[in-house]
């Protein structure tokens, strides 16, 4: 493992103890940092108390919790998770019936709510905020009716530590500080949580990047971040603006895209940013993209083919794609678990992984369930588990793991378990619980690729109508981009995940949203003046 030798910017970023706000470029080592930070911290905690580690995406946090591990390290009672379930386990199930009454563990957790229970509440909503919690009775109502939707998760615990004093005295007892990272997709609730840690005196850590909002349609507000940016009295202000994963080519065309005045990085060589117009469809791309992989991993130009990626805005084009390509692939999609939204299909998909080892050991499984799992004989657990893992009978497979689920809470497994099967007979979705390939090309959305890195990335969607998205005005031809913004984000999240090098794919045949094609014109992306002479 290389030693880590921080920048100027990286190390007065870690060696700050007060509240901060760490604004991120793409591969300026934000991770690294925090992982700094948090080594530091939890180095001089009593046994008993540790850090809040909220990440974005479950993912994030088993890289982030891994890292701050290395070499046996000691984060003691920290806690690494998503927000939604730092909400859940240290204050919903532990604090919520002393307020509304009855039994939080009773409850179905669930990520969506279906047209029943949506009539529960006065209007839609994204992500609730703790007043329209207590003004509109339908939460209450849902609760009393066995259901927590995971969306209102933050306002919920934020009710909880305004109403209780144990709640707030456990907070302060067993947390020194707290860490958010990916801050500019946090909504109004999420940050208001955020405020009320710090001020029950938790030392507060903002890490983010508002050029990578990409999560305005679910309820995030990037502004917060900004807002704490500017607020010098609570929080004191870092800028990690150096990328040091792209090549500086790339960093120059993504930066003009956000900012047409930037100034450019100098650098040798040749520019690594590409424009290619294949003829076809994507299908037909997909052939010539093929040859063009094939022949870097025979020249030694890639190492491994899982060190290449093709993204799209949308999924469909992955799909057309994956259709001619002609090498060993990962498509990234949502899986029928992931479909169902409830925390019972959440742990079917980790008794997957586990079975399929891309969740290696047992003890990993026992100690993310380590609040459902308390109460059990742990080498029991270790056996029940394996059983898991070697089990090749499908409906054998399903029994183990509804005897383990009912321990842990689970009832009325029925769609979970037809989903499994489904899973089951289906290689391209048993993939995607199995650890990464070597000679697998991953495939995913943009919004799928955020945080990650790829030595190559294949940027598809470059027609006009495919990305941004563009509705009709009142004329065919008027121009109307409803969320150029973030589009613009999304296209720079995309540039960005390459290190080597980006090759933005148009095709000479576009399909439309009646399955038809047509001939096709660039994006607005290609015909932006700032971006001439930055790509070949």
């Amino acid at each position: 493992m290389t030693a880590f030798n921080p920048t100027i910017q990286q190390q007065e970023a870690i060696d700050y103890e007060s509240s901060c706000v760490i604004t991120a470029c793409p591969g300026s080592g934000k991770t690294t940092v925090m992982k700094e930070k948090i080594r530091r911290i939890t180095a001089d905690l009593p046994s008993h108390k540790g850090v809040i580690a909220i990440t974005f995406t479950k993912k994030a946090s088993e890289e982030l919790k891994k890292r701050c591990k290395e070499h046996a390290h000691d984060t003691k009672l920290s806690f690494f998770g998503t927000i939604d379930s730092f909400c859940l386990k240290e204050l919903i199930l532990p604090f919520l019936g002393r307020i509304w009454g009855g039994r939080p563990s009773d409850c179905q957790i669930i990520k969506r709510l279906d047209s029943l229970q949506k009539q529960y509440l006065s209007k839609e909503y994204n992500s609730p905020t703790q007043d329209e919690l207590v003004f509109d009775d339908g939460f209450k109502a849902l609760y009393d009716n066995g259901i927590l939707w995971m969306s209102s998760f933050a306002a919920l615990s934020l009710l909880i530590l305004s109403s209780s004093g144990s709640a707030r005295r456990y907070v302060k007892a067993r947390y020194s500080h707290v860490f958010i990272d990916e801050y500019q997709d946090s909504s109004e609730s999420q940050h208001e949580l955020f405020i009320k840690l710090r001020e029950l005196g938790l030392v507060a850590t903002a890490v983010g990047d508002v050029d990578q909002s990409i999560y305005r349609f679910r309820g995030s507000q990037p502004e917060f971040l900004i807002g704490l940016g500017e607020d010098p009295d609570n929080f004191k202000h870092f800028e990690l603006d150096f990328n040091h994963r792209c090549h500086p080519s790339i960093v120059n065309y993504a930066s003009r895209l956000l900012d047409p005045e930037c100034k450019l990085l100098p650098h040798e060589g040749d520019i690594r940013v590409y424009r290619r117009l294949l003829t076809g469809n994507l299908r037909n791309a997909a052939g010539e993209v093929t040859t063009w992989i094939s022949d870097w991993l025979k020249n030694g130009k890639v190492g491994h083919a899982c060190e290449i990626a093709v993204l799209a805005k949308k999924e469909v084009s992955l799909k057309e794609f994956s259709l001619g390509f002609g090498l060993e692939y990962r498509l990234y999609k949502d899986t029928p678990l992931n479909d169902i939204g409830t925390e019972c299909a959440d742990i079917y998909s980790d008794f997957l992984s586990y079975k399929y080892e891309a969740i290696p050991t047992s003890q990993d499984v026992i100690e993310k369930y380590s609040m459902q799992l308390r109460s059990e004989n742990i080498a029991e657990l270790r056996r029940l588990l394996k059983a898991i893992r070697s089990e090749q009978n499908l409906e054998a497979f399903i029994e183990k793991c509804n005897y383990l689920l009912e321990k842990m809470g689970c009832d009325e497994l029925e769609a979970e378990n037809d989903a499994v099967r489904t899973i089951w007979n289906d290689n391209s979705l048993v993939k995607l619980f199995k650890p990464v390939a070597e000679n697998e090309v991953q495939i995913m959305t943009l919004h799928k690729s955020k945080g990650l890195e790829f030595k190559i990335v294949f940027h598809l969607d470059m027609e006009e109508w495919s990305f941004p998205h563009r509705i009709p005005g009142a004329n065919w031809d008027d121009i109307n981009y409803p969320s150029l913004a973030e589009d613009t984000n999304l296209h720079y999240v995309g540039i960005t995940r390459s290190e080597l090098g980006c090759i933005l794919i148009r095709t000479s045949l576009r399909r439309n949203a009646q399955g038809n094609y047509s001939d096709s014109r660039p994006s607005y992306f290609l015909r932006l003046p700032q971006l001439e002479g930055l790509y070949q």
